[in-house]
């Protein structure tokens, strides 16, 4: 009896050794929640609405295309007033296109997109897996779901946000939300990513509200209408290409 009870235990501490051997690092389920949430190359037809004191104030139409991590470019398709403008992202360059008179202007990452809550690394540059060191708390419910809990610290100050507390979905690893702080701790917004649906041949949130924490009321809401994955040329992510785009016939 002794001799199977021993087995038994054995058996039972072999099973939680292999069953924690399996618990993901930090760093491995940001790197799964990012690769759930996008493809490597893709093409996606977003709507950005920006509200103010509760109220709608503006919406645009935007088509993005995405290759990598470090090759990015979005185009305003709506309203007609912001309609050809253009954002490139290539590694740490970022430049705007303003097509009336085809001038290029550099943008920060820590600039909004459009008078959005939305920064130009929200939409192109931010790179989570790069750019920060993540650190497992624990896991916490958000939206009825299991998540682990990650507190991300910047490894330089080239990105807008020193920390950021993320969570993930334990089971498909998907993001449900994210907190933003300055170095000093305070909230400058959350985030929050909802209403999942298929695209691009995967299940993926279709909807993130940034929440501006300094100014109550205050919030953006870009939702992904359709998304393609979509072999992306590299010339395409070029100022020669922005420029030949808004040339008059």
């Amino acid at each position: 009896m002794n001799a199977i009870r021993t087995v038994g235990i054995v058996l039972v501490v072999g099973l939680v050794t292999i069953a924690w051997g399996q618990q993901p690092s930090a760093q491995e389920i940001l790197k799964k929640s990012v690769e759930s949430s996008y493809p490597e190359q893709f093409v996606s037809v977003n709507k950005l609405e920006n509200f103010e004191k509760g109220k709608l104030v503006s919406a645009y139409e935007l088509r993005v295309f995405k290759k990598g991590s470090d090759k990015a470019l979005l185009e305003v398709l709506a309203p007609e007033d912001a309609k050809g403008q253009k954002i490139l992202r290539v590694g740490d360059d970022v430049v705007i296109l303003f097509p009336e008179n085809c001038r290029i202007v550099p943008l920060s990452a820590r600039q909004n997109v459009l008078g959005t809550s939305f920064t130009v690394a929200d939409v192109l540059r931010v790179n989570l897996v790069n750019d920060y060191n993540a650190k497992l708390l624990g896991t916490e419910r958000v939206q009825d779901r299991l998540a682990y809990k990650l507190e991300l610290t910047a490894k330089n100050d080239t990105v807008p946000f020193a920390r950021i507390l993320y969570w993930a979905d334990t089971e498909n690893f998907l993001p449900l939300r994210g907190e933003y702080y300055t170095e000093t701790g305070r909230l400058l917004r959350t985030a929050i990513y909802e209403e999942r649906k298929q695209l691009a041949g995967a299940l993926r949130p279709s909807k993130i509200t940034i929440e501006n924490a300094l100014e109550a009321g205050t919030k953006t809401v870009m939702t992904t209408l359709e998304m393609e994955i979509k072999d992306l040329p590299d010339s395409i992510f070029t100022k020669e290409a922005l420029l030949e785009s808004c040339k008059k016939p």
